[in-house]
C-alpha cells in the first residue's frame, strides 16, 4: 500500500484519532478537500502550496485510483487519499481544531426529495466540521445546483461559529467547474469561516 494512501483499517480501533504530524512527518496545516475525483484541485494546490499538507477524501475507487496515480508521477508527498464516507471520516478520525480548511465542491446534490437524506451537508455533518475547524478555519464551498446550495446555505445560518466571509476563491477550477462553466452553469459559492 502506498504511503499517500491512509488505510482506515490499520488505525488503532481503540483510537482511530489520526494525528496529523504523525500521518505526514510534518506540523504544516492540513485542508481536507471531501469528494476529490481524480484530484485535481488537490494536486494543483499541494504543487502550488508545498508547506501545506492535503487529505483528499473520496468514496469512488476508480477516481481515488486516479488521483494517486496523477499524486505519485508528480512525487507529491504532502496529499493523502483515504476512501472514506465522508460524514464518518470527520466524525471518528479527524482530531478537534486540526484542520485549516475545509474545500467541498460540486458534492452530488441528490435532486430527487426521496433522496435529500443522502446529501452530504445535513446537522451532523456541520457539526463535525466546526469541531474539526482550528479557530480562524475556513470552509469552502460550490455547487452547481441552486435547490442544494439554498437548503446549504439555510443550515450554514444556524451555525454559532461560522460566518460569511467576503474572500474571494482564487483557486484551481474543478473538472467539474470547468464542465460546468463551458456549459454556462451558474456557479453558487459560499465562503465561511470559523470564528
Amino acid at each position: 500500500m502506498s504511503e499517500l494512501i491512509l488505510d482506515l483499517d490499520e488505525v488503532d480501533e481503540n483510537d482511530p484519532i489520526l494525528d496529523w504530524e504523525g500521518v505526514f512527518g510534518n506540523v504544516h496545516p492540513v485542508e481536507i478537500e471531501i469528494g476529490s475525483g481524480k484530484g485535481r484541485f488537490l494536486i494543483e494546490s499541494a504543487q502550488r502550496h508545498p508547506k501545506v499538507n492535503y487529505v483528499g477524501v473520496e468514496w469512488a475507487r476508480k477516481y481515488l485510483r486516479i488521483a494517486h496515480e496523477r499524486s505519485l508521477k508528480r512525487e507529491l508527498r504532502n496529499i493523502r487519499l483515504v476512501r472514506a464516507e465522508a460524514r464518518e471520516f470527520l466524525e471518528f478520525f479527524v482530531p478537534s481544531e486540526s484542520t485549516r480548511a475545509f474545500h467541498v465542491y460540486f458534492p452530488d446534490p441528490w435532486p430527487k426529495k426521496r433522496h435529500h437524506k443522502r446529501r452530504l451537508f445535513n446537522p451532523r455533518f456541520l457539526k463535525e466540521v466546526e469541531r474539526t475547524l482550528i479557530p480562524g478555519g475556513w470552509l469552502w464551498l460550490a455547487t452547481d445546483f441552486r435547490g442544494y446550495f439554498d437548503a446549504i446555505s439555510e443550515l450554514l445560518a444556524g451555525s454559532d461559529c461560522l460566518h460569511e466571509t467576503c474572500a474571494e476563491w482564487k483557486g484551481t477550477k474543478t473538472n467539474y467547474e470547468e464542465k460546468y462553466l463551458a456549459q454556462g452553469r451558474k456557479i453558487f459559492r459560499r465562503t465561511l469561516k470559523k470564528a
